[in-house]
Formats: C-alpha cells, structure tokens, sequence
C-alpha cells in the first residue's frame, strides 16, 4: 500500500469530510488469516470458525453486489462505474457487519 498511496489519499480526503471508498477486504483476510493461524496454534476452533465465516462473509456481501468503487469498476469495466452500483467506505463496513452479525447468529 505505501507505494500505492490510495489508503493515504483516501483518509486525506476522510479528513476533509468527504466521502471515500477504500476496499477494506484485503486487510480483513490479512487478519482473518492472523486469526485462523493463531487458532491452530492455540486449539481454539471458535477463533477459526469465525475467522472463515468473516472471510465468506466478504465474499459473499460483494456477489450480492455490495461493494467499494475499486470493485464496481472492474465489474462494470468503467473508470467511473455507476453510482449506485458501489458504496462509500462505512456502508460497506456496515453491510459486512450486518451480513456478520446475522451468519453468526445461526
């Protein structure tokens, strides 16, 4: 990311108020991956089912077509995809959590 700068051009752009968009699924399955290990290590399978449901949940909110613009864009094949076809940042976190909290409810 640090060669990139789009997570620093998007919290500048957080900072002025504005909306943004940064694809936070990489990062999740960078800990989700963390977390699995870690349950290997510790016997606690919990951790690992969590881990794996968090990982589907991802997957599977962006099919239900929910997702940041950096994915839309490639969906849509268009440097500026429809607007109603991606969402700002913390919708997204938002409709991951609610797709999380009603899988671990099951």
């Amino acid at each position: 990311e640090a060669a990139q700068g789009t997570v620093t051009r998007h919290y500048r752009e957080h900072q002025k108020g504005k909306p943004t968009s940064t694809n936070p699924i990489a990062s999740i399955f960078a800990w989700t991956r963390g977390l699995a290990h870690r349950a290997k290590l510790d016997g606690t399978p919990d951790v690992a089912t969590f881990a794996t449901t968090l990982e589907e949940v991802c997957v599977a909110t962006v099919e239900t077509g929910k997702m940041t613009k950096d994915l839309a864009r490639s969906l849509h094949s268009e440097l500026e995809p429809p607007k109603d076809s991606w969402l700002p940042t913390e919708p997204f976190l938002d409709a991951l959590a609610a797709n999380l909290k009603v899988r671990l409810q099951r």
